[in-house]
């Protein structure tokens, strides 16, 4: 019963995908500064880096997921997926940005609110997009 509700919430290669890209980012994030090349700490490149890093991550994530056949039961446990998965990588990011000095890299919260900003822009675009759909399907 779990597993017919998972693969009825989720399309697993999307899913695949967005662990990969977030193992790709946590990997990228802990390269030590000075094995960075100069050319990619220029000043405010690292916030984009951070927006579209987890845009990306949140983008596959959302992708991941289907579209509910039917209302009830099946939409609940989109919704709690949902939520439990954009709360999964506002934690990602913290845990990120916590475990960059270890590696002699600089935690940040500018860099944890650019992490948030990169997961909020696809969430809205998503639930624009699922709600306006929803509202077409009422009329």
């Amino acid at each position: 019963m779990a597993e017919s509700a998972w693969t009825s919430c989720f399309h697993p290669r999307w899913l695949l995908l967005t662990l990969l890209a977030a193992v790709v980012v946590l990997v990228l994030t802990h390269i030590p500064n000075e094995d960075i090349p100069r050319v990619l700490q220029t000043r405010y490149l690292d916030k984009v880096e951070h927006v579209a890093a987890y845009g990306l991550i949140t983008g596959f994530f959302l992708l991941s997921l289907r579209r509910p056949a039917r209302p009830g039961g099946a939409l609940r446990f989109q919704a709690a997926a949902l939520l439990i998965g954009l709360a999964a990588l506002a934690v990602l990011g913290v845990l990120d940005e916590a475990t960059q000095p270890l590696v002699n890299r600089v935690a940040s919260v500018s860099d944890y609110i650019c992490d948030l900003i990169g997961v909020a822009i696809p969430s809205v675009a998503f639930l624009v997009g699922r709600l306006s759909g929803f509202l077409a399907a009422l009329r």
